[in-house]
């Protein structure tokens, strides 16, 4: 038997087949190793950043503040008086406090009111100051420092009650926020899953199937991620979506093999038969289903943000391995177990053969009714407005949103929403007056702070304390009171850049990463899309051999993609269905970061029920020729099996759906309407539909693409479920 795209998953499943007590004992230790792995790394090593875009003129900036010690403030302490923060006593304890911090592990640099006596770190009512602290390293060891330093300087202190927040301790407190939010979630959901699970497969057994399979996925996956975070910045939140995207694969994999596995003892084979026979043919759908997800989520690289390259990394391990542990362990596990589980001789659903009959019975009207649906979801998606996400994805009440929002209201200017400009090598100081003068002229600068002095309004306000030694650069900072992501903000950062500098300049800050990061993302999505759209659909033309199919079923998920972005602007943008997805804060708009991750997310699973379905069509049109036969037998045999799926995938979501935390809620719902959308219109009525009208066309390629590989060639004496390679075959192999 050659070892071709069959033959090799025959000799796999052989192995296991044959050997099935020693292929589950090296699964388990093998998901002993990686727990302990898993259990051993700590979440310290992951990041609860990786937002800001890499390669830009502000990430310059960032780099070259971190390496001369000047970073921006990712902590900000907010020290409150009793009296006057300029009291002798709130003097004396408040330039205590900032030395403390600045004696701290992981501190850069401390800039206090009491030590620079800064008019823009001193609140409107003068019984607050603020303490800005710059940390070091990137987002990860900035919030690893942060969670050390925080606690220890939080409370009373002398004369002050002292509060922490900044950047970076709102993505602390969210990401806690969120963890403890999808734990309690899942503590809800996992037995109404376990439940849909029973249904589906009839057996309790059977149900515990692909639990087995996601465990293993999902505990190598963050092992995998845990040591990846040694060495390179990884996000915490690729955790919960290895989880959930790995448990939703494991179904999808799982329900397809055990399927066919019972439909093979159904024709009489045996258990062992029926295990082979299951892993070469369901299995081979497994494998393209993977390497489709793998090359969608492969897209996410391209971005240049840590976070979203966490996220492909996250995808593409886990959906490897969920497909690896299908194709060895499920195979074993049914020669152990199969006869257990038994058969079904009613392989197809009366209810779906019934509607794909009157799909392709009356194609036309099936598919207008269905497109107007779909545009009705899609329509919002035109009034679409972007940004990223702040403390108001945070839950009212939360303490870094409260902190947060009263800095917006009791200080003229804010630490981290400062503009800073780095100039290397060191101009004369004439040069840097000159420009901090015609930087504080700009509409929206509050104060600049300069080697040189303050400067207000063209005019210097104050002398600073210049750093003992020679500097090979130095940096001006630009106080503003602007919202980053506002256009007042952008025009600011557009302004400052297009100002003559007085040598080699890099603009960095808050704003200039929102401007810097949008413009990256804009830059790179239509390479994105050219990638994920170019790979999939090779991919399906060299699995389906037929040149529309690929290009229908590319098309349908981007439909349901765009039908799922216009739910989220409905909702989350214009402030829909609060009663039905929870209390959150409308923005006006929605985040930029979320709409690549959940695009790649839904077009693999959409193209994974894709390949499920054309699976079955493609068997019954090689074995008989009749086409509108083949689709209704495609979507009889698979219509149960993939809404079953997009169901558990859905209840998966309300975990995400039910958090506080709004960037999770917004994936969660998003998601869950993605996949219902494709697993039934799309599915079941408009791939039907289509494929009906085309006709012939569906089945047309070029001659050099239709010469079948070794493993397609038929076996004219079975059924259309069979390749060639019989059962026999199978048999003798093992």
């Amino acid at each position: 038997m050659g070892v071709d795209g069959g033959g090799w998953l025959s000799l796999l499943a052989c192995h296991s087949v044959r050997n099935p007590a020693r292929t589950v004992w090296a699964a388990v230790l093998c998901t002993a190793a990686v727990v302990c792995v898993a259990m051993l790394g700590t979440t310290a090593s992951l990041s609860t950043g990786g937002y800001n875009s890499v390669g830009t003129e502000s990430a310059h900036a960032d780099g070259l503040l971190r390496k001369f010690r000047g970073a921006d403030p990712g902590l900000v302490l907010r020290v409150r008086s009793e009296d006057s923060v300029d009291s002798a006593r709130a003097r004396s304890d408040g330039a205590a406090l900032a030395r403390r911090v600045a004696a701290q592990p992981g501190v850069a640099a401390v800039e206090a009111y009491w030590t620079s006596r800064s008019p823009a770190l001193r609140a409107n009512d003068g019984r607050s100051a603020l303490i800005g602290v710059a940390l070091e390293g990137d987002e990860a060891a900035q919030a690893r420092a942060a969670s050390r330093i925080a606690p220890r300087v939080t409370g009373q202190q002398g004369a002050l009650r002292v509060s922490p927040g900044g950047r970076v301790w709102a993505g602390i407190q969210a990401a806690e926020q969120g963890e403890r939010d999808l734990v309690r979630a899942e503590l809800v959901i996992a037995p109404v899953v376990f439940a849909c699970l029973v249904f589906a497969f009839g057996s309790l057994l059977a149900a515990l199937f692909p639990l087995l399979v996601g465990a293993l996925a999902v505990a190598g996956s963050w092992a995998f991620m845990r040591l990846l975070g040694g060495v390179t910045e990884v996000s915490a939140t690729s955790l919960n979506i290895a989880a959930t995207l790995g448990f939703g694969l494991a179904v999808d994999y799982a329900l397809l093999v055990v399927t066919r596995f019972r439909e093979e003892g159904a024709r009489g084979l045996a258990v062992p038969d029926a295990a082979v026979r299951a892993a070469r043919t369901a299995g081979r759908t497994v494998c393209v289903s993977a390497g489709v997800v793998t090359l969608a989520f492969s897209a996410l690289w391209v971005f240049p943000f840590p976070w979203l390259r966490s996220m492909a990394v996250a995808g593409v391990a886990v959906v490897l391995l969920a497909a690896t542990a299908t194709v060895v362990l499920v195979p074993a596990i049914l020669a152990m177990l199969g006869s257990r589980i038994g058969h079904r001789r009613a392989a197809s659903s009366p209810a779906w053969r019934r509607l794909a009959r009157w799909v392709t019975g009356a194609p036309w009207p099936w598919a207008a009714c269905c497109a107007a649906l779909l545009a009705a979801l899609v329509w919002p998606f035109g009034q679409a407005h972007w940004g990223f996400t702040d403390e108001r994805a945070l839950p009212a009440g939360s303490q870094a949103r409260e902190f947060t929002e009263r800095l917006r209201t009791d200080f003229p200017a804010q630490p981290d929403r400062d503009l800073i400009v780095v100039l290397t090598p060191v101009p004369g100081d004439r040069e840097i007056d000159r420009y901090a003068r015609r930087i504080s002229a700009l509409p929206g600068v509050v104060q600049v702070t300069a080697p040189t002095g303050r400067y207000h309004d063209r005019h210097h306000t104050a002398a600073v304390k210049a750093a003992p030694g020679k500097a090979t650069a130095v940096w001006l900072k630009a106080s503003t009171g602007l919202d980053p992501q506002s256009a007042a903000a952008t025009r600011l950062v557009e302004r400052v850049r297009d100002l003559p500098p007085p040598g080699p300049r890099w603009v960095g800050g808050s704003p200039a990463r929102h401007v810097d990061a949008k413009a990256a993302l804009a830059h790179r999505v239509p390479w994105a899309v050219l990638l994920m759209a170019a790979t999939t659909l090779a991919a399906l033309l060299l699995y389906t051999r037929s040149v529309l199919i690929p290009l229908k079923a590319v098309a349908l998920a981007a439909l349901s993609l765009t039908a799922s972005l216009g739910s989220m602007v409905y909702i989350f943008q214009e402030g829909h269905l609060r009663w039905l997805v929870g209390d959150f804060t409308t923005t006006g708009f929605l985040d930029m970061t979320i709409p690549p991750l959940l695009c790649a997310i839904a077009f693999a699973l959409s193209l994974d029920y894709e390949v499920f379905l054309l699976a079955r069509i493609k068997e019954h049109h090689d074995a008989y020729g009749d086409h509108r036969e083949a689709i209704v037998e495609g979507i009889a045999r698979t219509g149960q099996l993939i809404t079953v799926a997009a169901v558990v995938f859905a209840i998966s979501m309300a975990g995400l759906a039910s958090s506080a935390i709004t960037t999770l809620k917004m994936m969660g719902v998003g998601l869950g309407v993605a996949v219902l959308v494709d697993a039934t219109l799309v599915r079941g009525i408009l791939v039907p539909a289509f494929m009906q009208l085309t006709g012939r066309a569906n089945w047309w390629a070029p001659a050099w693409l239709k010469r079948p590989a070794p493993h397609e060639a038929r076996d004219p004496n079975r059924g259309p479920d069979t390749v060639a390679g019989s059962s026999a075959e199978a048999s003798a192999a093992h």
